[in-house]
């Protein structure tokens, strides 16, 4: 495959990644049903299932996740239960992305540990004067705060209010929270830290990544 073929692939991916929540917001809203409904449980699976072939350590592990979360929803389908199949297609993944992030963050807030966006400012900025390392830590634990209010809201709107409500939370207004929630910190930073070395999003996105995968691939302390 030439750069440039797989350089459509990615935007191709990248897009479909991002119209996949809105279009399951209108099918669980809409009821759709037919090819556009299957597509939308199948292709959770198979971007979990190329994740597990080409990066998973522990594939048979993960493999047993797909597997049971591929029968879950097969049976929540056959059961009629109304359009539960695909709220638990794009509700789990949702839940279980901000649970494993509130744990990896969470767990460098306990006493003698080093708090996660301290770690990744140094990478990036060196040294921390105590200013910083006191507002890094803040910023860990403020999104610490923002993951579990993702999961508690999640949950309470599919307690408590229509499955409507639940699915544009989930799908339509994941990633702009998520936008809004780094905007606000970087405002923040700048007003009242302005001394302080500036990086880009994409740049402290690349270090948390780094972290994140040092940190998942070793024993932590």
């Amino acid at each position: 495959m030439t750069p440039a073929a797989g350089a459509w692939w990615q935007a191709a991916a990248v897009l479909a990644f991002a119209a996949c929540p809105w279009l399951a917001h209108l099918a669980l809203t809409q009821g759709a049903d037919g090819a556009l409904r299957l597509v939308l449980l199948l292709l959770p699976l198979i971007a979990l299932a190329y994740w597990i072939v080409a990066h998973a350590r522990s594939k048979l592990s993960w493999l047993a996740i797909l597997v049971a979360a591929a029968a879950l929803t097969w049976a929540l389908e056959q059961a009629r239960a109304g359009t539960w199949g695909l709220a638990f297609m794009y509700g789990a993944p949702h839940a279980a992305a901000y649970l494993v992030l509130l744990w990896l963050f969470g767990r460098t807030l306990r006493p003698g540990r080093d708090p996660l966006i301290s770690r990744v400012a140094r990478r990036v900025h060196g040294a921390l004067s105590p200013e910083m390392e006191a507002y890094t830590r803040g910023v860990t634990l403020a999104w610490c705060l923002f993951f579990a209010g993702q999961v508690a809201v999640s949950v309470l709107l599919l307690a408590f209010a229509p499955l409507a409500a639940w699915s544009l939370f989930v799908n339509v207004l994941n990633f702009p929270l998520l936008a809004l929630m780094f905007a606000s910190e970087y405002l923040y930073r700048i007003t009242h830290h302005p001394d302080h070395p500036r990086t880009t999003l994409p740049g402290m996105l690349r270090a948390l990544a780094r972290d994140a995968s040092v940190t998942t691939g070793s024993k932590a302390p």
